[in-house]
């Protein structure tokens, strides 16, 4: 397997001694630590003398799985610590993204005297305002970028303030090594929600995030926590498993539910007497109610393939536009925006924006002739808010702007492989190089001259299914049997992924046609 290592360092850069390097036993002392940092010590010092006066506290956190991690790992800390410490995640729909005024006096009112925000906090100037001048103080953990004005907050603890890796964090791996400065001590359970929202925030899988991810992945491998084997069947963990299986379940009810019930996931994460079983099996009936929602709402718009954008109106809640949104963009690689109506007032259409290098959303929003009554986000997926008369002409200009910009092509860069290749072993090797996620993807190969007469399909010949040894297969749900001229060679772009079924664990080789 020499020539197929040797492969993989060309595609990834890597020299030997990089490589020897990369694969060392992940270590916490790898992860740099934040309890020295003066705002750090401040923060401590504070909620020490919280705790002592015995003062409320309230964790205010976000609808998203990086919110709910993020607010988890804060409530079990400071609870830890000795702070009756309460927590709460905003609706959606009900309150809005971050804190707000409104909630500031409702938090007052409870008498709180302490609101410690995290995955939100640092554009909230009103509100934080308003809590000033009812005498509540504010913490701030954020990781979201700041903006023109300076937050009226004497503690902010955010990769920037405290001068932290050479890569972004999410809110929850800050969350977490904040926890560790508090405690004293590495909570493993903790760890492991700091990486899974690592995962979700779609943060580079490299640096600091990878430690702490494959840190999450030997625990997870060895004595997973209940509240996560609860929401999969997978027995073998790895990114994918929290990718397609945990984080879309917990973002499924902040996305999908209208109400607070939202909070179910901070009691789940973050209280030991919760009846895990049963909101386990909620979070699931709910994410089975969102992928049938969005199934039919795919099913019900009308694309023309011919407009080089997607804009559509969708019948469903505006949580769900952007995975909708994201799954467009996939399939037919256009800029998409999907519109549904505002739950608050149905004139208003609230939507979602993805596209790819090539097409800059911010920049196409800025020139829609259209008034639009919110908008913001980054060059590849912003939210945008309209009147619903306007729908027709922020269509015609985002059309416009799809004409003037093209997506850039992607570039196939596919390693050789041999079919005496696709083996355990040489999974073993490729998943040395992990995790993979973000910013560092799992390798691409390519399987060329292969004779299409000798494939075998299933399911009456809808889906390939090659057999090539006990426990590895060449498989894809995108080739039948009428995909291929049987008199031509073919070439199959191909990754490898494992397969677990009832306990069982064989190696699925996924192709697809190599254009």
């Amino acid at each position: 397997m020499e020539g197929f290592l040797e492969r993989l360092l060309t595609y990834y850069g890597l020299t030997r001694e990089e490589y020897e390097k990369l694969i060392l036993p992940p270590s916490f002392r790898s992860i740099p630590l934040i309890g020295d940092h003066p705002i750090v010590k401040k923060a401590i010092e504070r909620l020490t003398k919280a705790r002592d006066n015995k003062e409320k506290i309230l964790i205010y956190g976000d609808y998203d799985a990086d919110g709910v991690c993020s607010a988890s790992i804060l409530l079990r800390s400071l609870k830890e610590f000795g702070i009756d410490a309460s927590g709460y995640l905003p609706s959606r729909y009900l309150d809005g993204y971050g804190l707000t005024v409104e909630n500031v006096k409702k938090i007052a009112a409870k008498g709180f005297s302490i609101i410690f925000t995290c995955d939100n906090g640092v554009t909230a100037h009103d509100a934080l305002k308003c809590a000033k001048e009812l005498g509540i103080e504010v913490i701030i953990l954020d990781h979201h970028e700041f903006d023109d004005v300076e937050p009226e907050c004497e503690i902010v603890i955010h990769p920037e303030t405290i001068s932290y890796g050479e890569y972004p964090i999410s809110a929850g791996y800050l969350s977490f090594v904040f926890s560790v400065a508090l405690l004293g001590k590495v909570d493993n359970y903790l760890l492991v929600l700091g990486a899974l929202s690592t995962i979700s925030d779609m943060m580079p899988i490299r640096g600091h995030n990878r430690e702490i991810v494959r840190l999450m992945l030997q625990i997870m491998n060895s004595e997973p926590p209940e509240v996560i084997t609860l929401l999969t069947d997978k027995r073998y963990f790895e990114v994918a498993t929290f990718q397609m299986e945990i984080c879309p379940k917990i973002n499924a009810v902040g996305r999908l539910e209208k109400g607070t019930e939202i909070n179910r996931l901070l009691h789940y994460f973050a209280n030991d007497n919760a009846d895990k079983v049963k909101l386990a099996q909620y979070f699931n009936e709910v994410n089975d109610r969102r992928k049938e929602i969005t199934k039919e709402a795919e099913e019900s718009i009308e694309i023309n393939e011919n407009d080089e954008a997607i804009v559509v109106k969708a019948n469903m809640p505006e949580g769900l536009n952007g995975l909708l949104a994201s799954k467009l963009l996939s399939t037919y690689r256009k800029p998409v925006c999907v519109f549904s109506e505002m739950n608050k007032d149905p004139n208003v259409l609230v939507g979602s924006l993805r596209s790819e290098e090539g097409f800059d959303v911010v920049k196409a929003l800025e020139e829609v002739r259209v008034p639009l009554l919110t908008k913001g986000g980054h060059p590849f997926a912003a939210g945008v808010s309209i009147k619903k008369e306007d729908f027709e002409g922020f269509k015609k200009d985002i059309l416009f702007s799809a004409i003037k910009h093209k997506l850039a092509p992607k570039a196939k860069n596919l390693i050789p492989l041999a079919l005496n290749e696709c083996t355990m072993q040489s999974f073993r090797i490729i998943e040395s190089f992990g995790p993979f996620g973000f910013d560092y993807e799992s390798p691409k190969f390519l399987l060329s001259g292969l004779d299409p007469k000798t494939f075998t399909y299933i399911k009456d010949g809808r889906f390939l299914s090659v057999k090539l040894s006990s426990d590895v297969r060449l498989f894809s749900f995108g080739i039948n049997e009428n995909s291929f001229d049987l008199e031509s060679k073919v070439d199959l772009a191909c990754s490898f992924r494992i397969n677990e079924f009832r306990g069982r664990r064989s190696l699925d080789i996924l192709c697809e046609k190599n254009f």
